[in-house]
């Protein structure tokens, strides 16, 4: 029997795994090698036979469990639309002239194939409407492709507008460029629509993807885990400073049988001491993820405009696409420049969206932007034209690694519009114990979205100690200062491109020359036990090759170069 099933793009955890959805992809990517390598010399043709598709979200049509053929789309593509690489501004401007000029959420369908003892049945056809129905769920008001000369007569029939105009060869095919209105497509073809069943594999409650696959290897076996390199989560290499730990023991038996003060008012105190504000501006949770579920949803509406960063923390897009289903548009950041921010760019599209959120120090690139609080000044400065910027939301976790580094926690008392969202997990050394904090003005307001307890006794002892020794943890960051200098040179000197940081994270690209995928490079890591994260599900797909090292203590990076080292070598 066929079915039609959708899926997001897998993850490092996903692929390898005994499912449908890491077979399905196994299939793809082999299919895809056989057409646009082999058969369309788009590609070069690979050793591994593996030419893997970048797109966000795939429909499968399987008998059985068997591929027949699929259909990638994009969304909202990171850098721009993936087929602007291959068309002139020409082109890609007349594509946009004929966008819904009122909703101009546009969908790229990035691929669609079908195997070859399966064509001439319709099966494109079925795929397409199915990338149609995919679109108009996700309010796309348009879609966009590029299709070779020999399957226009499909696209023409479901209406697509061909522009051929404009082409460019890829080996020995003609392709066009093509545009579709959702909303004249559903008039044309909607009847068929009805027929058209999709199962979604794309499990929109899962939490977000994050590193932390060093858990499936261990499990509670800490002599084992003692043995592995963790490097794809940002925990702190070193511990909590002494006070905290003297302190959580000292009363363990306690900390496990006694409940917290209710709405943390110790730690609350304790933040607004340090940190320079009023402690009614203080809101405090379980991390900063415990705060991003239990207030983004009550500051943002489905019919929001949000503007975030790409790349940026994924669990941010999570939140917005599939828990509150907003419109999303990512603000590009790109490696030529190092990802560095375009100022007056975001500003003015920061004044047309309805909120922002923005991660500073980034993850996972690592880039501090000492500009911000001008940034956040001219998104909210009125008098020159209407904002229509309400929220200002600014992920402040990695800031204390930044020498000089200008927190924002004091501007909210001037600005309403402003959060600042900060976890104690990474550079406090507490991401065991959990604990987070929010500064707004709207505290008040949004308290009664946060649980009572929702800090743990330990957690909240261990915060109060470590924010009262910060020459504990500057002395702490200096060796990570040291240690990701060390092992940023390790990195170039083997060929891989190491951006600038600031943090205890290392943004890297693979070395071109070697042409192996990120994926590829995570499991060789994991098979001698060091873990690293590959940021292509981070917001980084443009090739497949970005990988993140958190920075560890000096003998665990020297653990993960020689890692490294064999696995350049082989």
């Amino acid at each position: 029997m066929q079915r039609l099933v959708q899926f997001g793009r897998p993850n490092s955890s996903t692929l390898g795994s005994q499912n449908l959805i890491s077979s399905l992809w196994d299939e793809i990517s082999a299919l895809r090698h056989d057409v646009y390598s082999n058969e369309l010399n788009q590609y070069q043709s690979e050793i591994s036979g593996i030419l893997e598709d970048p797109g966000e979200y795939f429909i499968a049509l399987i008998s059985g469990e068997s591929l027949i053929g699929y259909v990638s789309i994009n969304l909202v593509a990171e850098s721009g639309f993936r087929i602007s690489k291959y068309f002139t501004n020409e082109a890609m401007d007349k594509l946009s002239e004929l966008y819904d000029s009122e909703n101009q959420k546009t969908s790229e369908i990035r691929g669609l194939t079908v195997k070859d003892e399966y064509r001439g049945k319709n099966h494109g056809m079925t795929l397409m409407l199915a990338a149609l129905k995919f679109s108009n769920a996700e309010k796309a008001s348009d879609i966009i492709a590029m299709a070779h000369t020999e399957v226009l007569p499909m696209y023409r029939e479901m209406g697509m507008r061909i522009l051929d105009k404009y082409s460019v060869k890829a080996g020995e095919i003609l392709f066009h460029p093509m545009h579709l209105s959702v909303k004249q497509a559903l008039a044309r073809v909607g009847s068929l629509l009805d027929s058209i069943e999709i199962e979604d594999f794309t499990d929109e409650d899962a939490a977000c993807y994050h590193g932390g696959a060093s858990w499936e290897k261990s499990g509670f076996d800490f002599n084992l885990r003692g043995q592995l390199v963790v490097a794809d989560v940002l925990d702190s290499p070193f511990p909590p400073c002494p006070e905290a730990i003297e302190a959580i023991s000292q009363h363990l038996s306690i900390c496990c049988q006694e409940s917290p003060p209710t709405q943390c008012e110790q730690l609350i105190e304790t933040i607004a001491e340090t940190r320079g504000v009023p402690p009614e501006n203080v809101l405090v949770s379980s991390g900063s993820s415990s705060l991003m579920f239990s207030l983004l949803p009550r500051l943002l509406k489905e019919d929001s405009k949000v503007l975030i960063l790409s790349p940026m923390y994924g669990e941010y897009l999570h939140i917005l696409t599939h828990l509150i289903r907003c419109n999303v548009t990512h603000f590009p950041l790109y490696p030529d420049d190092d990802f560095k921010i375009d100022k007056e760019g975001l500003i003015l599209e920061s004044r047309n969206h309805d909120a922002v959120i923005f991660v500073n120090p980034n993850s996972p690139t690592g880039v501090y932007c000492r500009e911000m609080g001008e940034i956040v000044k001219s998104i909210l400065k009125v008098g020159e034209g209407e904002s229509n910027c309400k929220t200002v939301w600014i992920d402040e976790t990695y800031i204390e690694y930044v020498r000089d580094g200008d927190s924002l926690e004091s501007l909210t008392s001037d600005y309403e519009q402003l959060i600042v969202c900060k976890s104690m997990s990474k550079c406090y050394a507490l991401s065991g114990l959990r604990v987070a904090y929010a500064v707004t003005s709207k505290a008040s307001l949004l308290q009664r979205y946060i649980p009572p307890w929702a800090v743990s006794l330990p957690a909240q002892i261990g915060a109060i100690e470590a924010l009262g020794n910060p020459d504990y943890y500057r002395n702490q960051y200096e060796i990570i200062h040291q240690n990701r200098r060390e092992l940023s040179t390790s990195l170039s000197q083997l060929g891989f491109k190491v951006y600038p940081g600031v943090a205890n994270y290392i943004l890297t690209e693979l070395p071109r020359e070697r042409s192996i995928l990120s994926s590829e490079f995570v499991q060789s890591c994991r098979k001698q036990g060091i873990y690293v994260r590959d940021a292509e599900n981070m917001g980084l797909t443009l090739n497949s090759s970005f990988v993140r090292f958190a920075v560890r203590l000096k003998e665990e990076n020297d653990r993960i170069i020689r890692c490294v080292k064999e696995i350049m070598n082989s």
